[in-house]
């Protein structure tokens, strides 16, 4: 894992709002300082430099968990894709 960024704030749309000082994968898994799944890359808005990401939270995860987190370090994943049948590296014989 990767460090993200921090807390920012809440939306009025429902998503945690994080600062960056990269940009993250669309869809990658966000993770808190505890290091628990919390929920996914919804979409990187505002400075190329400094982007905002905000962050579409997992069902057992509620809003209120996080008032009071403002500041709180999140991590990214690296390795967010999944090796599919067939798309693997081939062996060489």
């Amino acid at each position: 894992m990767k460090f993200l960024g921090n807390i920012s704030h809440i939306s009025n749309s429902g998503k945690l709002i994080a600062r960056s000082s990269e940009t993250p994968p669309s869809g990658a898994f966000i993770f808190n300082k505890d290091k628990k799944k919390i929920g996914k890359v919804s979409d990187v808005f505002g400075p190329t430099k400094n982007p905002y990401i905000s962050i579409k939270l997992f069902r057992s995860f509620t809003l209120k968990d996080f008032e009071d987190s403002h500041g709180d370090e999140l991590y990214v994943s690296i390795n967010n894709r999944k090796n599919r049948r067939g798309r693997g590296k081939r062996k060489k014989k």
